[in-house]
This record gives C-alpha cells, sequence and structure tokens, in this order.
C-alpha cells in the first residue's frame, strides 16, 4: 500500500517535474549552442578555450553525464534528452561512442579493440564512432543510392520504384499495384508487406508510415551515415524468385572491391524458416554461420561469380562493403549496399571468422 501510494504521487508530480528537468535540459543546450556558435565565428584564443576543456573533460565526467541524462530525468523525458545531447558537438560524439561501446559489450561479452580494431565486428563498430565518408550517407540513402547502383553495375540491377512521397498521407495505397512493400528511404530493416487486399488498410499503413517519417534512424542505430538524411516512402513492386515465392537473397562482403564470401539465404524474413549458407566465389560451401539456421541450399558457380563481378563494380573504392542482392526470375537485382552489417554485433561461428574477415578488412585498408 505505500508504495502505490508513493507511485500516486509521484504519478500526480510528474508532469511538473518533467517540464521542470525539461526547462533544465533547454537551458543547457542554449549555452552549448551559444558556446559553440561562438567558436564558430571566432578563432581567438579566448573562444577557443571553452573547446578545449570540452574536450579534455576526462571519461569519468562523460560517463557522469551519461548515467545523469539515463537515470536523473523522468522516464518520459529521457529519449528527448538523449537524443539532443548524443547530437552535441563534442560531447555528443563521446556519448555515442560509450553507448556503442555498450552495445558491443552486451553482444560479444567484451570490449571492442578499437585502436586498431582487429576482427571484423571491431571494424564495423571503428567506422561507426570514426569514419565521416560523407559517401556513407549517399549510401544508406535508399533513393539515391539507386543512382550509384545504375551508374556502377548497370540499370537493370536497380529494383523498380513504383514512387516516392514525402507524406504518409500523399501514398495512394488504394491504389498501390499489388503484391508491392513500401518502406522509409532513410531506414533500415522497416518495410510493409502488401501481398494481399486484406493488408490494404490506410489508416494503419498511414500510421505506421508517419512514425517512419518522425524518426531519425541515427537516434536509433547511432550510425552515422543515417544522420539527418531526408525523410521519404518508396513503394516497390514485390519481387519473385525462380519458383514464384520470395526470392533467395545474397550477400556479396567486399573488401577493397575484392569480393571475398556470399551469404545466401532463403525462407520467409523473421521467420524459423528463414535458412543461410556461407560460400565463396566459386560457390563451394563454407564451414561458417551466424545466427540463423544453417541451410542445406546451393549457390550455382556461375551465378557466384556473376554476384562477384557485380558486387566488384559496386564495391569499387570503399574498404569494405555489403553488396545486397535478391535473386529473383528475372535475375539478380541490387536491393542495398551497406555499409554496417549489423550494426557491429554480428557473431560468426566459428569465432576464427570474425579474425580472418577483420584481416581482410585491415589489408585493405593498408592498400588504400
Amino acid at each position: 500500500m505505500p508504495e502505490a501510494q508513493d507511485a500516486r504521487l509521484h504519478q500526480d508530480a510528474a508532469p511538473e517535474e518533467t517540464a521542470r528537468r525539461l526547462a533544465a535540459c533547454e537551458a543547457a543546450l542554449a549555452a552549448l549552442r551559444a558556446e559553440h556558435a561562438a567558436l564558430l565565428a571566432s578563432r581567438s584564443w579566448r573562444f577557443t578555450a571553452p573547446l578545449r576543456r570540452l574536450r579534455a573533460l576526462p571519461g569519468q565526467a562523460i560517463d557522469r553525464l551519461d548515467a545523469r541524462l539515463r537515470n536523473d530525468l523522468p522516464w518520459d523525458a529521457q529519449p528527448w534528452a538523449v537524443r539532443h545531447w548524443r547530437r552535441l558537438p563534442v560531447i555528443g560524439p563521446r556519448l555515442v561512442q560509450r553507448e556503442l561501446v555498450r552495445r558491443f559489450i552486451a553482444w560479444h561479452g567484451q570490449p571492442p579493440r578499437l585502436d586498431p580494431p582487429i576482427g571484423f565486428s571491431e571494424h564495423v563498430l571503428h567506422r561507426m564512432i570514426f569514419d565521416r565518408d560523407p559517401r556513407l550517407r549517399l549510401l544508406n540513402d535508399k533513393l539515391r543510392v539507386r543512382e550509384v547502383i545504375a551508374e556502377r553495375a548497370g540499370a537493370e540491377y536497380v529494383v523498380p520504384l513504383l514512387g516516392v512521397w514525402t507524406r504518409a498521407e500523399a501514398v495512394p495505397w488504394h491504389d498501390l499495384p499489388l503484391p508491392c512493400v513500401v518502406k522509409p528511404s532513410h531506414s533500415s530493416g522497416a518495410i510493409a508487406f502488401l501481398r494481399q487486399e486484406t493488408d490494404r488498410d490506410p489508416a494503419e499503413l498511414q500510421a505506421l508510415a508517419r512514425r517512419w517519417l518522425a524518426t531519425d534512424y541515427f537516434d536509433v542505430s547511432l550510425e552515422w551515415g543515417y544522420r539527418n538524411l531526408p525523410r521519404r516512402l518508396l513503394a516497390e513492386p514485390m519481387l519473385r524468385g525462380p519458383d514464384g515465392g520470395d526470392p533467395p537473397e545474397a550477400q556479396v562482403l567486399t573488401f577493397g572491391g575484392r569480393p571475398e564470401i556470399i551469404r545466401v539465404m532463403i525462407g520467409p524474413k523473421a521467420t524459423p524458416q528463414r535458412l543461410d549458407a556461407w560460400f565463396d566465389t566459386e560457390g563451394r560451401r563454407l564451414p561458417m554461420r551466424m545466427k540463423r539456421q544453417p541451410g542445406d541450399h546451393s549457390l550455382p558457380r556461375a551465378t557466384a561469380q556473376r554476384l562477384a563481378a557485380l558486387a566488384e563494380k559496386l564495391g569499387a573504392g570503399f574498404v569494405h562493403l555489403r553488396v545486397d542482392f535478391y535473386l529473383t526470375a528475372e535475375g539478380p537485382k541490387v536491393g542495398e549496399l551497406t555499409p554496417y552489417m549489423l550494426g557491429g554485433s554480428g557473431r560468426f561461428q566459428p569465432a576464427e571468422w570474425d579474425l580472418r574477415l577483420g584481416r581482410l578488412w585491415t589489408e585493405a585498408a593498408s592498400r588504400g
């Protein structure tokens, strides 16, 4: 009973307390933005002193700030405050790095080696924290990357496009040809399947699309290449595999433009029937797996060589890039060009494959 009474008192006081703490956060943010604007406007010693102090903050101070954002604010204010602090100059990248390292430890059970990175997942994490190549933003924009695919591989490898919209209400939900898919251009993993008329619920689809458009995927993934991307909705026809069902998907891992291994996945997404298998660029099976159950499917040598040749064109100039294909009845279509494979969460079995792929990344970086 006392706990319930305390909960009610906390609930009654929450709006005022939330408003007070949010106002304090706003004031702190305004002060930091003003300080940053002054730094940009002057190169004098007096104005660069605050920047030097921020950069010199010890790790413990950043940890205390991180803990306050997580623990001292009411739960309904935390996402707003954390999101804004992570976007601040100087402090923001350090908060992002701490969160990414926390996630890595939760996934892998050990701290990452970043100076230098050793394994493949550590290389992915290092790219997320430190790499600011502007081309990463181009790759993560599902609309603009189509131009890259068409230019490097050919327009015939681009998935057809039914339409592009900036508002959920503008999508002609009743008129989209079935079957098709709708997805945001600025995110990863979000997709709506419209296979039949019963899937066409405009109110539900609009609500889903509005949530997509209201979200900057950087705030979810902390992958820099998604930060502040234009937010749009895309519709594509649903592709079919050679058997008339969902097409198999192939992922070619390239290092310095060189295709090295190919992952082929079959079966419906997000179901236990989703199986994968790994091959070299000649279609030979490799003794490795990730979280999915291994399948007994094969990869014809001619298909493996064709995918490798296309991936070589698309991955040229990047120290690492994963090229994602749909193996359709009309031939391969390029779905995405992925610079942040699984956000560094992937666990290879056996673990020596993480080290092997990490060495390929290191060698590609040394080649320039």
